[in-house]
């Protein structure tokens, strides 16, 4: 009497099947993982954005909206400019077309504008990263950028003159390039709009 049983070469065989479709299941997983990580980060950053224009707008103060991207940080973090309006105005003024900001004109900036942390540091997913991108599409990016949100919704940034934009990619490339999301700010109402997937 014969009993049934698997060769070996019928158990390699479902084994070598099993990690091939393994390896298709955990390379979707982690390509689907990413692209929400960069999804989630651009709805975070647009919210955040948003609450800068309506605590402005709420409290009629300057309202500070700084972003960076590095090894040690990634995300954004709102401030409160505790000085007189015509002074804070005053102060950006001066600074109007400076692009970007130096680290000792950063300090001064600062201290003019009397600013307070408005809320804790908002970290964003370690896939994803930010950039300031100018409106000249040809720039380089750079890996940080403020804005400051006016009592009225405005916005006041350095080096723009209509949009500000940032861009949300990805560090792992896709296809050769990053995945990427790009929002922009309008400088005169201070709405967001995201844009996909570049700047025009």
């Amino acid at each position: 009497m014969r009993k049934n049983a698997f060769t070996l070469f019928e158990l390699l065989a479902v084994l070598t099947l099993i990690s091939l479709g393994l390896v298709v299941l955990v390379g979707s997983y982690s390509s689907w993982g990413t692209a929400h990580a960069v999804t989630g980060s651009t709805r975070v950053l647009e919210a955040g954005l948003t609450q800068a224009r309506s605590m402005a707008m709420s409290r009629a103060q300057y309202i500070g909206f700084q972003y960076e991207s590095s090894a040690a940080t990634n995300g954004f973090q709102l401030f409160l400019c505790t000085n007189e309006n015509a002074a804070v105005a005053a102060s950006l003024n001066r600074l109007q077309g400076s692009q970007p900001l130096t680290e000792s004109e950063s300090a001064a900036l600062y201290e003019a504008l009397g600013i307070t942390p408005a809320s804790p540091f908002q970290r964003l997913s370690g896939h994803t990263r930010l950039a300031y991108q100018t409106e000249d599409p040809s720039a380089q990016p750079q890996d940080n950028g403020i804005l400051f949100f006016r009592p009225d919704g405005s916005v006041w940034s350095a080096g723009d003159t209509h949009c500000h934009y940032v861009c949300v990619y990805t560090k792992s490339l896709f296809n050769k390039e990053p995945l990427t999301r790009i929002v922009r700010v309008d400088l005169a109402s201070g709405l967001t709009t995201v844009m996909q997937p570049e700047v025009p």
